[in-house]
């Protein structure tokens, strides 16, 4: 007792910290999560963009006999945007490819503790990729760069959705390594989403 008040001990002290600092990285997690979750349910509908213009090509074409000059640009502009966007709601969900011969046999801390280590890679890359993407959009935007084709629609509006994109690629890996940190922490993986 020291003046009337009760100190705590050290350990309590630290113990309440490190939940506090779970607490705030849990609504970080959370934030970030919610937003890539998002992006990539609005992002799914560009499939039936490239759909409808693919039908719409293949009617003109064959049923009037009248192809367009537009559909081909459409489709690759709208892929892209879905491959840029794409990417952070497949990590999200876990839906990325790897070559799991050993990972899926270990525990769930062990795998937490290997993608921590492997983190530094994966982010280095991450951030290369949205420097390099940046500057890519802002050299478009600056030139007022065009499709090479008969169309020739603007390419600085899809080079400015593929560093989005990366962003949000690289705000999900940190979410993930936020996941890995409170696995091995507290030796339990919880909140991961998945695809039902």
């Amino acid at each position: 007792m020291f003046l009337g008040r009760r100190v705590k001990p050290p350990s309590i002290i630290v113990k309440q910290g490190g939940e506090r600092v779970l607490n705030v990285l849990g609504k970080i997690r959370n934030g970030i999560d919610t937003v890539n979750d998002v992006i990539g349910r609005i992002s799914k509908y560009i499939l039936l963009v490239i759909l409808f213009s693919l039908m719409f090509e293949v009617i003109a074409r064959y049923v009037f006999n009248s192809p367009t000059i537009w559909v081909q640009d459409v489709c690759k502009q709208a892929l892209c945007a879905l491959g840029a966007l794409g990417g952070s709601y497949a990590l999200l969900y876990n839906q990325h490819v790897r070559v799991d011969v050993f990972y899926g046999a270990w525990s769930e801390k062990t795998r937490a503790i290997v993608d921590i280590c492997t983190c530094a890679l994966y982010m280095l890359f991450l951030v290369l990729l949205v420097y390099q993407t940046i500057v890519s959009a802002i050299d478009s935007w600056t030139f007022h760069e065009r499709m090479a084709s008969v169309f020739a629609p603007p390419l600085y509006y899809i080079k400015s959705v593929i560093p989005v994109g990366a962003i949000m690629l690289l705000l999900q890996a940190v979410s993930k390594l936020i996941h890995d940190i409170q696995t091995v922490i507290t030796g339990k993986s919880e909140g991961l989403r998945s695809i039902d």
